[in-house]
């Protein structure tokens, strides 16, 4: 009887001690959804079919002639050449070079680069 409950006790101390505390649990999911993800920047070669500068977007044909949507921010360098233009300056047709970062709300113009 007394090895029995020898082999049970240490049974029971195996058991506790690879289960888990909740406590840990919790924090080690919380840790993991407070991680952004991040996309790497993109490039793209197309032809301006859009600009609405009220809503700061611009749309992109591909060369395959899909449309791509960029949002347009502040931090947006767009250039003709060496010089900086304004969004409102841009016209349709105009070949462009776009560097993006894709985002889940929405693509994002880091710089868009007017072709001559």
């Amino acid at each position: 009887m007394r090895t029995l409950c020898l082999v049970l006790a240490c049974a029971s101390f195996a058991w506790a001690a690879n289960t888990t505390k909740p406590a840990e649990s919790k924090s080690a999911s919380t840790q993991k959804s407070t991680v952004q993800q991040r996309w790497a920047p993109e490039d793209l070669k197309g032809t301006v079919s859009m600009i609405d500068p009220n809503q700061d977007l611009v749309v992109v044909r591909d060369s395959s002639g899909v449309p791509f949507d960029f949002r347009i921010q502040r931090s947006t360098h767009i250039e003709s050449g060496q010089s900086p233009v304004k969004l409102s300056d841009l016209a349709k047709n105009e070949s462009v070079n776009v560097r993006f970062v894709p985002e889940a709300r929405g693509d994002i113009a880091r710089q868009i680069q007017v072709q001559k």
